[in-house]
């Protein structure tokens, strides 16, 4: 990869369960564009964050922005976005729960400013070029 591109790794991972606070959007006009990086602005605004962190008690460890796919049959463009962390606590008030399924994975590590920009990349110029395939 170039050096203008985010650093990855492939691994294999197990199940695990995550907490996050959720967001529904839709690929529909970019929607999704506007609507994530306000609901990270609101994530660190509104103290989900400070939250949050208390139920980030398994691995792996840090937080994780989610798209979950395939959450309305009639439009398979809505999607619901997790900024979440790995845990065994309840999901209460705005918090909700998740099982990540056990696969193989692109793992992009990038910082909360810089999340938006390495997942555009990850999707536009990483996976297509990459042997892997994304699942929706």
């Amino acid at each position: 990869m170039k050096n203008t591109e985010p650093p990855f790794r492939i691994e294999k991972k197990g199940s695990f369960r995550v907490v996050g606070y959720g967001v529904r959007t839709s690929n529909q006009r970019g929607q999704g564009r506007t609507v994530i990086p306000r609901h990270w602005s609101s994530f660190k605004a509104d103290g989900y964050e400070k939250a949050l962190w208390p139920r980030a008690n398994k691995e792996p460890h840090g937080l994780f922005g989610i798209n979950i796919y395939n959450t309305d049959e009639a439009d398979p463009r809505k999607f619901e976005y997790l900024i979440a962390a790995a845990g065994s606590s309840d999901a209460q008030g705005e918090f909700t729960a998740s099982t990540v399924p056990a696969m193989t994975w692109a793992v992009f590590p990038c910082t909360i400013e810089a999340i938006g920009k390495t997942e555009a990349q990850a999707i536009t110029k990483w996976l297509p070029k990459s042997k892997y395939r994304a699942l929706n």
